[in-house]
């Protein structure tokens, strides 16, 4: 290690192939018109690893997840790792997969209770390293930064992996208009050490905060679909990405002028657009993709940054801001070096 700081060499992102547009909740007469999702969230459109008629027979009881599973039809957390793992190794050429000490799997649709799912991203790849999976919903990217940043600043490893791959909608219920809206499939990988390299990320700085007395406002009980208490989690998101971005700012002695680029977690377009106005940010400097691509968990507020990742010169400051279940939510400084 060169010096006291973490860095994030490269960032992929995958988003599956099916587009599921408004016009497609029209079909499943749910009372969801195209205008009415628009108008409510921004979102026009978000991906999914299931196919159209996949969708159709769960909303209409034709098929459960159980069944998609037997005949082969849902992609495997594994399966979506590797085109974001392809994409960062194509940022990252120099990148030795045996120098990796660890890797990270969060998520909040797992493939498996046991094994820990980051074992099966490893096996996909050909990595041999340390696997563990460390889950906080909707704010997992952030959760997994400042632990990764820990676990290389002790000395206990020098080289790791983070995925967030999220497949909300194997645990939709289709028959809801309020939530199945809301939600797309995507997954981001990361590659962080603490050796500084022109082109990497600095992070920082992380905060991660928790309030488990909301634990059950947003939830999938096992075997259940995923509910939430929107009115509730709506307040909650915006309150608490101005509480954690001020914080951040302000240990960092830094204002919303200093900042470049800012990134919100992707719940909806309306939500993630009024918190960066709060804070100060011009349209200029707000990152998003949630319009296009719908809430993706964990692999939402990652995605915006890889997707832009050509963008950042050098000096750039970024504030990623994330919310999730548990309640918990937490912000990271960046800085392209």
């Amino acid at each position: 290690m060169t010096d006291s700081a973490v860095y994030i060499h490269a960032l992929g992102h995958y988003h599956p192939d099916t587009v599921v547009d408004n016009s497609f909740f029209e079909e499943l007469d749910i009372g969801s018109e195209s205008s009415w999702v628009v108008e409510r969230t921004g979102i026009e459109a978000r991906r999914s690893v299931l196919q159209l008629d996949d969708i159709r027979a769960l909303r209409r009881g034709e098929k459960t997840l159980n069944q998609l599973r037997d005949e082969g039809r849902v992609m495997s957390i594994a399966t979506m790792s590797e085109p974001a793992w392809a994409l960062l190794r194509s940022r990252y050429p120099e990148l030795k997969p045996a120098a990796i000490d660890a890797l990270i799997c969060g998520t909040s649709i797992p493939d498996f209770d046991i094994p820990a799912n980051a074992s099966t991203i490893a096996n996909r790849l050909g990595l041999s390293c340390l696997t563990f999976d460390a889950n906080s919903a909707c704010s997992s990217f952030v959760l997994n930064l400042h632990l990764a940043r820990s676990l290389i600043l002790s000395g206990a490893h020098n080289k790791i992996a983070v995925f967030n791959p999220e497949r909300y909608s194997l645990r939709m219920n289709f028959t809801d208009r309020n939530s199945c809206i809301l939600f797309g499939d995507g997954c981001s990988a990361a590659i962080i050490s603490g050796v500084a390299k022109p082109g990497a990320l600095k992070l920082i700085d992380t905060i991660i905060v928790s309030d488990p007395s909301g634990y059950d406002l947003v939830k999938i009980p096992d075997g259940e679909c995923f509910s939430q208490n929107g009115k509730a989690v709506q307040k909650f998101a915006i309150s608490k990405t101005l509480e954690t971005t001020h914080s951040l700012l302000e240990r960092n002695r830094l204002t919303p002028k200093d900042i470049t680029y800012f990134t919100g977690h992707q719940a909806n377009l309306r939500m993630v657009t009024s918190a960066a106005e709060r804070l100060g940010f011009s349209e200029d400097k707000h990152l998003h993709n949630v319009a296009a691509l719908g809430n993706q968990g964990a692999a939402g507020a990652p995605s915006v940054l890889s997707m832009h990742w050509d963008r950042f010169k050098p000096g750039d400051l970024m504030v990623l801001a994330v919310v999730g279940s548990g309640l918990t939510w937490g912000s990271a400084l960046l800085q392209k070096i």
